[in-house]
């Protein structure tokens, strides 16, 4: 007579476990949590501030706002300074069009973050 064995789903079991357990890590790092303007909105003006705001601390390394008339000029914030909170002010108006805002910064842990988000500025 044959045994039926268990030993496969207490493998399959054990090996998801490893996988969940080795992703964790990576699930826990600082990311962009809310934008300045909000990612997607469409502004009757130009905006005074743009930025990100981080769940944990986050030494921005790069920082750039692109639009219409390519890169956009912004007052100047670059310290090493861990913060939760990334703001910028562009130096001058924005013309009407569409934005597109990228950042990078080194979290907490160590490991480097990137994303951007969109806006547009209508005329």
């Amino acid at each position: 007579m044959h045994k039926k064995t268990t030993t496969f789903p207490i493998i399959h079991t054990t090996l998801a476990a490893l996988l969940l357990a080795g992703a964790m890590p990576v699930l826990a790092h600082e990311g962009g949590v809310d934008t300045l303007p909000e990612d997607g909105a469409t502004l009757q003006n130009s905006p005074a501030k743009i930025g990100v705001e981080f769940d944990g601390s986050m030494r921005i390394t790069q920082f750039e706002v692109t639009g219409p008339d390519g890169s956009v000029r912004l007052d100047d914030q670059s310290d090493s300074e861990r913060r939760e909170r990334y703001v910028v002010k562009p130096e001058e108006a924005l013309s009407s069009g569409d934005y597109q805002v990228s950042w990078r910064g080194l979290s907490d842990d160590g490991h480097m973050m990137s994303d951007g988000f969109n806006f547009s500025v209508e005329p």
